[in-house]
């Protein structure tokens, strides 16, 4: 609960608190009368703070909701970056007061009103930057704070009390007290009370909020380390904090855009930190249990109705021993494809969160399906524009690669000498070996504006030149017929084998009967290579929602802003997040849409391919 002599302040920035009860402090800041908040947090470090705000002059729900939504919200977007890190859930009156009720976010590092720290074990042990920051604790070393309000708090001065006083040293909920190495453990060593006992680092520090009386924290969890002056603890999961006053070397405000320097001034501070043994989860437990029953009971049910018997007297059992030393040497492959392939899958999950990197992949907020409607919807995200650069490039090289590459197949089997025919088959081959960054030089040299080799043929014709990179309308044509030149000699391999293995007396029979070369075509080549063209389909309309971003990276060097309009797709736009951790959630989403795409075309191509009597994959 937090209670605070109303004082009303015009709150210009409020960073995130993804803690919540700081920000509602600065809500609740802006209305005037008497005012209490009870704020829980989740072991995500979510959670819900319900607000009770008395009634007085001027305090209407449509004021409260409006200052939230006009102060609060847009503030802390502002500082923050990011929407919705808090959500007004709803607002209820009642006869004397309002009660208000406010979801938060997760917990991290908090910048604007106060500095915080939500951490488990091993994140702070891995954390240097934290553990450098407990220690100057210790030695009574106060952080810098830079408030909602751009006043700025600086702790150097701090001659008004002794330095054993000011500092923050943990002890045990018993009494005992610990060190910082005992606590956090020394660098390199694994001797923490914090490893020891895994749970979560709490750590806050608030100052400048005037006429705040105290401040309780719930949460989830037993607590047994506090630390910090005024800081105690209620219960086994309450802290409560009361404030001090510390003199500061200096405060600057920012009044009328011009700073403004206090020397000595005394500052309201709340500080300290607790840690704390999570509650423990029992849903594995009981999914355990229920998963445990349910093998039982089949185990049971296959024993009592003859089931296992059947199996172990059938013939795929009598199979599986009889080349059991086959299956074992089948199992290496199969625990590095879990491990290096499957395992890393668990990434995936990062679509799904609202993903942080000091939070890591499983401590991030969970958000749902927030990122893929996100994805969808957002008129900045052009995810239609993309998918629909994507698909038409992929459709392209689809359509042109498996015609050009059976017809050059073709013609190769119709050369009778050797030596050219292999000589011929080679350089067509060796484009395939030729790297994207290269190809795109050699592009550049043809399609340059003014030493281009086109825009010279073009002048020498009395044209004008073309400026092949700055008009988006030619690549769709560029790309595609640059991927061919690339690809489609290494392609003819599989066709020209499938064309070597039909038997050369259908040849003799269809020349005997009067068969040209089109009918031999037909009704001998194409029904010969149907096994290979089906199972070739397959792949490519598997890769119909996939995009070669090499290709078109390096070709238009890296993100021509000109023609983003034709060559932006869905792999440009994930590689550009791996620069921006801020994005990786929503490109995961739309990497995820695209390959879960392309497993329905291959397992709906399949089907159609096994329908019309082609070879299949499975």
């Amino acid at each position: 609960m937090i209670r605070a002599n109303g004082q009303k302040l015009n709150i210009r920035r409020v960073f995130v608190s993804a803690l919540g009860v700081l920000l509602i402090v600065g809500m609740l800041f802006l209305f005037s009368g008497c005012y209490s908040a009870d704020v829980n947090v989740k072991s995500d470090g979510t959670g819900v703070a319900t607000i009770t705000v008395a009634k007085s002059e001027g305090v209407t729900a449509d004021s409260v909701k409006e200052k939230i939504e006009k102060e609060i919200y847009n503030g802390v977007e502002l500082v923050s970056g990011e929407e919705n890190r808090i959500t007004l859930d709803k607002i209820t009156e009642t006869e004397n007061a309002l009660i208000v009720t406010v979801s938060f976010k997760r917990i991290g590092t908090v910048g604007g009103l106060g500095k915080f720290y939500y951490k488990n074990a091993s994140e702070l042990k891995a954390d240097q930057e934290l553990r450098g920051y407990i220690k100057k604790l210790s030695n009574g070393k106060y952080p810098q704070i830079h408030n909602y309000d751009d006043s700025f708090y600086d702790f150097v001065g701090r001659s008004t009390r002794p330095k054993k006083e000011l500092a923050v040293l943990p002890k045990t909920i018993d009494g005992k007290e610990l060190t910082v190495d005992e606590f956090i453990g020394e660098d390199g060593k694994d001797n923490a009370y914090t490893l020891e006992n895994d749970g979560v680092f709490f750590s806050f520090f608030i100052a400048g909020f005037e006429g705040l009386e105290s401040v309780t924290f719930k949460l989830n969890g037993k607590i047994t380390v506090i630390a910090g002056d005024g800081a105690e603890v209620q219960g086994e999961n309450t802290i409560v904090v009361k404030p001090l006053k510390i003199k500061t070397e200096n405060v600057t405000r920012m009044e009328n855009g011009e700073p403004v320097v206090v020397q000595g001034e005394e500052t309201t501070c709340f500080f300290g930190y607790a840690y704390f043994i999570r509650q423990k989860n029992n849903l594995p437990l009981i999914l355990g249990i229920i998963c445990g029953a349910v093998l039982i009971g089949g185990i049971l049910a296959g024993i009592f109705t003859g089931y296992f018997k059947k199996v172990v007297k059938g013939p795929k059992f009598r199979q599986f021993i009889r080349n059991y030393d086959l299956y074992l040497m089948m199992l290496p492959a199969f625990i590095l494809l879990l491990v290096f392939v499957y395992k890393p899958m668990l990434g995936i999950t990062i679509a799904f969160k609202n993903y942080k990197a000091e939070d890591g992949i499983f401590g991030s907020e969970t958000v749902g399906l927030k990122n893929f409607i996100d994805v969808l919807t957002l008129p900045g995200s052009s995810f239609w524009m993309l998918a629909k650069n994507t698909v038409i490039l992929a459709l392209l090289k689809f359509v042109f690669g498996f015609i050009c590459t059976i017809g050059l197949a073709l013609l190769f089997s119709y050369l009778k000498n050797g030596w050219f025919k292999k000589t011929v088959q080679t350089i067509s081959y060796f484009p395939y070996f030729i790297s994207w960054v290269v190809i795109s030089g050699i592009a550049w040299l043809f399609l340059a504006t003014d030493t281009g080799i086109l825009n010279k043929i073009v002048g020498f014709f009395g044209g004008k030149p073309i400026k092949w990179y700055e008009t988006p309308d030619y690549w769709y044509a560029i790309l595609t017929f640059t991927a061919m030149w690339k690809t489609t000699g290494y392609g003819t391999i599989v066709y020209l084998a499938g064309i070597t293995s039909i038997d050369p007396a259908l040849y003799e029979a269809a020349v005997i009967d009067g068969a040209g070369r089109w009918k031999q075509f037909l009704y001998i080549v194409l029904p010969g290579l149907t096994p290979i063209i089906g199972v070739q389909m397959i792949f490519s309309l598997g890769n119909l929602v996939r995009d070669d971003f090499d290709q078109i990276y390096t070709m238009t060097g890296g993100g021509n802003s000109y023609l983003l309009e034709t060559t932006e797709v869905i792999g440009a736009v994930v590689f550009k997040a791996t620069g921006n951790v801020a994005s990786y959630s929503s490109a995961m989403a739309m990497n995820l849409m695209q390959s879960l795409a392309s497993l329905g075309l291959v397992l709906g191509s399949n089907v159609v391919i096994k329908k019309m009597g082609m070879q299949s994959l499975f």
